[in-house]
C-alpha cells in the first residue's frame, strides 16, 4: 500500500464540510459524528471488506435520515447524532462477528 498523504485527512474533512453545507446538513452533526463514522468505516473496510465501508456509511445515514422524519418535520441535531452513533454502534457489532467469524 502506498503512503498516505497528511494532507488527506484534512482535505477530506474540508471536503466533507462543504458536502454538509451543500446539503444544508447542521454542522454540529457533522462535528459531533465525524471522528466515529471514520473509525466505523476503518473497523468495515478491515473486518469485513473494503467496499462495504462507504455502502454500510450510506445505511447509517439513511437509517438515521428515516428515524428523524419519523419523528417529526423538525430535525433535532442532537437527536440525529445520537441516532447516527447507535447506528454505527450496531453496524460495529456485526462487524465484530465478522471478525470472529460468527457472521
Amino acid at each position: 500500500m502506498g503512503e498516505r498523504n497528511p494532507q488527506d485527512l484534512v482535505l477530506a474533512r474540508e471536503f466533507v464540510r462543504q458536502v454538509a453545507q451543500r446539503l444544508e446538513i447542521d454542522p454540529q452533526v457533522i462535528q459531533q459524528t465525524l471522528p466515529h463514522l471514520l473509525g466505523f468505516t476503518k473497523h468495515v473496510a478491515h473486518g469485513v471488506v473494503r467496499p462495504a465501508a462507504p455502502l454500510a456509511a450510506f445505511l447509517v445515514g439513511l437509517a438515521a435520515g428515516q428515524n428523524s422524519s419519523r419523528a417529526g418535520s423538525e430535525v433535532d441535531t442532537e437527536q440525529l447524532a445520537a441516532s447516527i452513533l447507535a447506528h454505527i454502534d450496531a453496524v460495529e457489532k456485526l462487524v465484530k462477528e465478522h471478525e470472529n467469524g460468527q457472521a
